[in-house]
């Protein structure tokens, strides 16, 4: 494992501190459940639902001490954009007005932070050329796949909109809801096919911790947040009786699984949705 800078922890922590009042100014208004389940060293893939903009990710740092990578979408790294396509939208035309300096200044703050801590880029956007989407998407794999390799922790969120199907449309495609749980969607298999990889490449078995997450909407600081952590798994259990679908299917199926049981445990049920889990 190649050390990290250790001045890269005390900037990581001290960019914790900054950024947690501005989505998380109070802590009660946030419940975590299996804190015990946090996997405190070595390499850790993390895995959660993407409801919220931000109150969700700073969740999930704040529920761990250690440092944290992200795969994050390309255009929090460029702050006009980060400004005038998400942060302007998200407060709205009354506020974003009234907040303009707050949002120019945090616009440029955070994708000075995300390079800083060597974040990991994922490109969503697409220009035509599906050869050069793909090298890109393989890049992000490939850092991911690196960092872990380091014996660092890497989070992935699984977001609800379908970036394939979106390709060439002039709007969004929401994916498909899961069949465990309507309130996530299904997911995508990145994650699986990152822990394939690094069994078949590198023999390590990369413990990958479930992660569900409800009431991150909205950057309403006084809405109830949940984040239950799950016990980690690792791929093992999909490389013996190989049955009629690969490991990295059977893999990301099991992982959709346990968000969506974690998500119904910590006060969601799928009841609610009047669905059954088959």
């Amino acid at each position: 494992m190649t050390p990290r800078d250790p001045t890269t922890l005390f900037k990581y922590n001290r960019a914790k501190r900054i950024l947690k009042p501005l989505f998380i100014p109070f802590d009660h208004y946030v419940r975590y459940f299996g804190l015990k389940n946090r996997i405190k060293d070595g390499p850790n893939l993390i895995l959660a639902n993407h409801p919220g903009m931000g109150r969700d990710i700073a969740g999930v740092i704040t529920a761990y001490q250690r440092q944290l990578y992200f795969l994050a979408a390309h255009y929090l790294f460029d702050p006009d954009i980060l400004l005038n396509t998400h942060v302007k939208p998200a407060l709205g035309p009354v506020f974003s007005k009234i907040l303009l300096p707050v949002a120019v200044r945090f616009s440029q703050y955070l994708p000075k932070i995300l390079k800083e801590q060597e974040m990991i880029p994922i490109n969503k956007h697409y220009d035509g050329d599906l050869q050069k989407f793909a090298q890109q998407l393989r890049q992000s794999i490939n850092q991911v796949k690196n960092y872990l390799l380091q014996g660092q922790a890497v989070v992935i969120f699984q977001i609800t909109y379908n970036i394939l199907k979106s390709i060439g449309q002039k709007r969004i495609v929401d994916k498909e809801p899961s069949r465990f749980h309507p309130y996530i969607p299904r997911f995508n298999p990145t994650f699986g096919k990152i822990a394939y990889e690094l069994f078949t490449e590198h023999n390590l078995l990369v413990p990958v911790t479930p992660v569900g997450i409800h009431g991150a909407e909205g950057l309403n600081p006084f809405r109830k947040m949940v984040i239950n952590i799950g016990k980690p798994l690792t791929i093992a259990s999909c490389l013996q009786n190989q049955g009629s679908k690969d490991p990295v299917a059977r893999f990301t199926t099991e992982l959709e699984r346990q968000v969506a049981g974690l998500i119904s445990d910590s006060g969601l049920p799928v009841a609610q949705a009047g669905i059954s889990i088959p």
